[in-house]
């Protein structure tokens, strides 16, 4: 089963992990409603369909301007989005999701997938995270570690800190990494999953 980001996101939040401030919205008055409600001065409004590169699609802005939440909202609730992913038939939109705006320093990736080649959920894991993603994966795979988990052990958050730190990422973060992966996989266990990611995280 296909969930939304904001299905996605209460998971996440049920499980501990901090996602931005946001709600789903069908209307362009509730789009407003929960930007004001978030307060702030920058909102990200989100078309809400089951695929990825909305945002090369037109399907995610960045706003910084309350009265604009609305325009975007209008614009974005009933179109057609094509991706990459969707084919050239496109979605219709829905819904959105509008949540506070985040200052990004740096965008990693962490996902868990069931390698059905080997049997085993693997974590996955890189420096570099977003919307360019599987380019990264087919182009520089050096930059993408692959870490399958012993079904008999679980994850190894330990194991995962290491991971990170031969990535080069500094101690702490290193520390937050493990702290989430263990969480990521709990989520992963306990709702069946096939596909769990944090992109960009």
């Amino acid at each position: 089963m296909n969930i939304h980001e904001y299905q996605a996101k209460r998971l996440l939040k049920a499980y501990g992990i901090s996602v931005p401030t946001g709600c789903v919205c069908f209307t362009v008055a509730d789009a407003v409603s929960v930007a004001e409600g978030i307060g702030g001065s920058r909102w990200a409004v989100k078309a809400q369909i089951h695929a990825g590169g909305r945002g090369k699609g037109g399907g995610v802005e960045v706003i910084e301007d309350l009265n604009q939440v609305a325009e975007v909202a209008k614009r974005m609730l009933g179109m057609t989005l094509v991706t990459g992913q969707t084919g050239p038939a496109g979605r219709k939109v829905s819904r959105l999701l509008v949540e506070e705006a985040v200052t990004i320093s740096n965008e990693l990736y962490l996902g868990l997938v069931c390698d059905r080649s080997i049997q085993r959920v693997v974590l996955i894991l890189s420096l570099s995270g977003g919307t360019d993603i599987e380019q990264v994966a087919k182009e520089q795979s050096k930059a993408i570690s692959r870490f399958p988990i012993d079904p008999a052990k679980g994850l190894d958050t330990t194991e995962v800190v290491q991971i990170a730190s031969k990535l080069g990422m500094d101690a702490v973060l290193a520390e937050e990494i493990g702290d989430l992966s263990a969480k990521l996989y709990a989520l992963y266990w306990e709702n069946d999953a096939v596909l769990a990611e944090i992109n960009p995280l």
